[in-house]
């Protein structure tokens, strides 16, 4: 609706009136407290106390009736002396306007006393409080085998990456004794060296591009598992520590879900061994005799740390 006196539109509260922000002249807004019962848009009456029992802010007039209800007394609180918990996050029926108190099992929601009574009679419910509890527990016991899972995949990563780093080194130290053999060889065959030397560094470079490409793709799926589990653990750590009992239950049966997803989805992968390059060096005798096209040798491809293998020639 306008504001009366800027004429720009503005959102009104869930809470209606209460929610509203109070500006005077000079001083910032603040949070209004006022009756919930007697206050209107012409008058606002400051609220006192709070009853529980309503889930209501009441000035201290108003108060008094909930004193002397012929079921009971109601509990009726300072607005100093409550808790955070009565003065916001609490969820409230559309359909019948009151605090939802209770979990229904069989439609997996939270609902009212008198949702209970009129629409989940036959159903299984308890009290939010009480299935919160639970749910908490539950939603420990889904985080238990991520936050396991999450740190197998880092031990993967960094055996991913020191895998990639041996991987460097060897292909540096195969450039060099590329290099060094190349240099010898080209005394002897000084025109045909020059050609074959630059095909095979091309071709060494090559397989050092493949081997990169195929190291960042490693990682890069480890790091996504690693931030999508991170992220997952977050939150849900969040929802328990901070997240009302309606969010935690509200949200249980998504953090299961969620859970079994990720761990259906990233399994612990198997040891990742990056590709060895060597050279070896040609047989100038035997090069004399027979093969007159390759005068300085072949890159072999093994994986590091394998003590024997496949072997693939290049």
């Amino acid at each position: 609706m306008p504001c009366p006196e800027c004429r720009n539109e503005f959102q009104i509260p869930k809470n209606g009136v209460a929610g509203l922000l109070i500006r005077t002249h000079g001083k910032e807004p603040k949070p209004a407290e006022v009756c919930e019962a007697c206050s209107t848009e012409e008058l606002i009456i400051p609220a006192t106390v709070y009853c529980v029992d309503c889930s209501q802010k009441l000035c201290r007039r108003c108060s008094v009736p909930h004193m002397k209800m012929k079921s009971g007394p109601h509990e009726i609180r300072s607005l100093d002396a409550i808790s955070s918990e009565y003065r916001g996050g609490d969820q409230y029926c559309d359909k019948h306007r009151e605090r939802v108190r209770m979990y229904c099992f069989d439609c997996r929601a939270n609902v009212c006393s008198t949702c209970c009574i009129e629409e989940h009679k036959t159903h299984n419910y308890d009290k939010i409080d009480t299935v919160s509890e639970e749910f908490s527990r539950s939603i420990a016991d889904a985080i238990e085998p991520i936050t396991s899972r999450i740190e197998n995949i880092r031990e993967a990563t960094a055996k991913v990456e020191a895998q990639a780093t041996k991987m460097l080194k060897n292909i540096e130290k195969t450039e060099q004794k590329l290099r060094f053999t190349g240099v010898f060889v080209q005394q002897i065959f000084n025109c045909l060296i020059d050609g074959q030397m630059t095909d095979l560094l091309q071709e060494l470079q090559l397989m050092k591009l493949a081997t990169e490409k195929e190291v960042k793709s490693q990682t890069d799926t480890l790091k996504l598992a690693l931030s999508e589990m991170e992220s997952f653990r977050r939150s849900s750590l969040e929802l328990r520590s901070k997240g009302s009992p309606s969010d935690i239950t509200q949200a249980a049966n998504d953090v299961h879900a969620r859970a079994k997803v990720l761990l259906e989805t990233y399994v612990i992968p198997s040891e990742y061994h990056a590709p060895s390059y060597t050279f070896n060096s040609v047989n100038i005798d035997e090069l004399l005799l027979r093969d007159r096209h390759n005068v300085i040798g072949h890159l072999v491809k093994s994986e590091l740390g394998e003590a024997s293998g496949n072997i693939i020639s290049y």
